[in-house]
């Protein structure tokens, strides 16, 4: 049995599909515990019974929903060593038509909920001897592939700062931050293609994305590196991207 992550305790948000799934179970195979938090409850229970780990429903864009239960799963695990962002939403469209309500949205997952899940997780993590906060990002946040992606990019590149300032806050307390920016990844979001952008999008990760269990490999080797060591941010790609 792989034993890099033996008794490290780490909550992973978005944990119920995706990146958040496959980073789950790499923690699990890797000797680590964990509790996983989204909002669906039926995948999350099943998924938490499979790894023997801890089912937290809540929605992260809710702070108070959120803290409750990262607090809880915090007294089960009797504390948390490492919280994995990786909760998060895909929205696309021209800036001339796209609804405001979809802006906020974005934002509201994909920004807010980190810093909802790191706000309530902070007590927990700088009372461990060292512990992580590895944000799942993406290359949008850095470089903007299509005119209609902006949103998603303008999220995306907003976490890369809140890491940054997460990282300059926290590491005196012995919390290393880390933010990994996948390429194109092969999942779930891409399913339903209703839409051309939608269509254009998942044929383009199809044929070059990586896939959630590479994402979820990078992020196991930053948790499992020496305690001094700090993978600031990470760019992750499929070397034909």
């Amino acid at each position: 049995m792989d034993t890099t992550l033996s008794d490290r305790r780490i909550l992973v948000t978005g944990a119920s599909s995706g990146i958040g799934e496959a980073t789950a179970r790499a923690i699990v195979a890797a000797g680590g515990q964990v509790a996983l938090l989204a909002r669906r409850t039926d995948r999350l229970d099943v998924l938490a019974e499979e790894l023997d780990g801890i089912a937290v429903t809540a929605d992260v864009a809710d702070p108070e929903v959120t803290r409750g239960g990262i607090n809880r799963a915090a007294g089960e695990l009797g504390g948390l060593d490492g919280l994995i962002n990786a909760a998060g939403v895909l929205r696309g469209g021209p800036l001339a038509t796209t609804d405001p309500v979809e802006w906020r949205q974005l934002f509201e997952v994909n920004v807010l909920g980190v810093l909802h899940a790191t706000q309530a997780s902070i007590p927990h993590l700088t009372a461990a001897d060292h512990s992580d906060v590895v944000n799942v990002s993406s290359m949008s946040g850095r470089r903007l592939g299509s005119t209609e992606m902006a949103a998603y990019a303008a999220s995306k590149a907003a976490v890369h700062m809140l890491s940054e300032g997460m990282r300059r806050e926290l590491q005196p307390d012995g919390v290393r931050v880390s933010v990994v920016a996948p390429g194109f990844v092969r999942t779930e979001l891409f399913g339903e293609r209703d839409t051309d952008l939608e269509q254009r999008l998942g044929e383009r990760a199809d044929a070059v994305g990586l896939s959630t269990d590479d994402v979820a490999t990078a992020i196991v080797q930053l948790l499992a590196a020496p305690p001094h060591v700090v993978h600031a941010e990470v760019a992750l790609l499929n070397a034909d991207q």
